[in-house]
């Protein structure tokens, strides 16, 4: 997977100041703090859905490569979604008048319907080795059922102002909750957890391991599906690592490698990773000991995934490792701005470096 550096890893980080002490009872919910951004009207691009699909994956392409995968893909014939936003911006700079700009909702997601072996071999073939993005929670490539597709698409059809892409991965919103089922109106039958998101109730959905909040659902009556053991074994397996917030986001855009093609998407993406976050600080929706942080657990994952082959594939893997240097370097970077603001904090760095 390819993340487009035009897009903030900050987006939506509608938990930022998650509180664990509210009340998590229905109906009342939980309240996360959200920026309330308004997204405009939206439109939806799919091909021809077949009806006896068995799942979907989907997988994040660079934001400029959108266009001609998707011309790709109708070609092949190749069942896909994308859900797109409409902006309004001057026409001219000088002159009146707006103009429609039409551009991913999610940059560069990309959904794909068919059996995820299948698809990731046509990837293979014909879209430079992209990956099928992974299910943070079980570490295997995220699958969506149709009966939760075709909903989601529905909604994103007819009312895609009331979709909002969180942050945070869906199994993170799962602890202590209660899964609740919607019985009444056009959308019966999505489950999620009601949290409250920018001042209003929201059913936050499974969608392949991302979440994704339904607004305007405060007039519809629920069900309970069950009291915190749904996913018990997902949460499991997804703190085994203790991935959460922004390290689950940066794990998305980590493989194992088995071509020089991919060891080159994987450097590049590293790249691009470093990049953004030295543009959240400078933008100022990263701190430094948050830009810290990222730039450290990128150490530890190419340490995770890569440093048991460097005995054998030194060579070829250093590409990878050469973009790790780099990392590195921005944490020493860091550490020193620590020395003069913030001794204890530069300390425990150094020690950590």
């Amino acid at each position: 997977m390819k993340q487009d550096c035009t897009i903030s890893q900050s987006t939506a980080d509608e938990t930022k100041s998650f509180q664990t002490s509210e009340n998590n009872e229905f109906p009342e919910g939980t309240h996360v703090p959200e920026p309330d951004i308004m997204t405009g009207s939206a439109i939806k691009k799919c091909s021809l859905v077949k009806n006896n699909c068995t799942s979907w994956s989907y997988l994040f392409v660079h934001n400029q490569k959108v266009k001609s995968i998707e011309e790709q893909l109708k070609k092949d014939g190749l069942t896909h979604f994308v859900h797109k936003t409409i902006r309004y911006v001057p026409r001219h700079r000088n002159r009146g008048g707006m103009r429609e700009v039409e551009t991913p909702s999610v940059s560069g997601l990309i959904f794909l319907q068919g059996d995820p072996k299948t698809l990731q071999d046509y990837l293979n073939k014909n879209v430079n080795s992209y990956k099928l993005c992974k299910n943070c929670s079980t570490g295997k490539v995220a699958t969506i059922p149709c009966n939760q597709m075709e909903p989601f698409m529905r909604v994103a059809e007819t009312e895609p102002e009331r979709l909002r892409f969180l942050f945070r991965p869906f199994v993170y919103y799962s602890k202590n909750r209660t899964l609740l089922r919607i019985m009444t109106g056009e959308y019966a039958g999505l489950e999620g957890y009601v949290i409250r998101i920018a001042r209003d109730r929201k059913l936050v959905m499974d969608v392949g391991g991302m979440a994704v909040a339904l607004s305007g659902v405060h007039a519809e009556c629920f069900e309970e599906v069950n009291k915190n053991e749904a996913d018990k074994k997902e949460r499991q397996l997804f703190y085994k690592r203790n991935l959460h917030e922004r390290n689950a986001f940066i794990d998305r855009y980590f493989h194992k490698v088995k071509t020089v093609q991919e060891v080159s998407a994987q450097a590049e993406n590293i790249e691009i990773l470093r990049l953004q976050t030295l543009a959240d600080v400078r933008d100022k929706k990263l701190d430094l000991k948050d830009a810290y942080n990222t730039f450290y657990f990128m150490i530890e994952e190419i340490g995770y995934y890569y440093a048991p082959f460097i005995d054998y594939f030194k060579d070829d893997l250093r590409p990878i490792f050469d973009a790790g240097r780099t990392v590195k370097e921005e944490i020493e970077k860091t550490i020193k701005i620590f020395k003069n603001s913030n001794k204890e904090l530069h300390d425990r760095c150094e020690t950590e470096f």
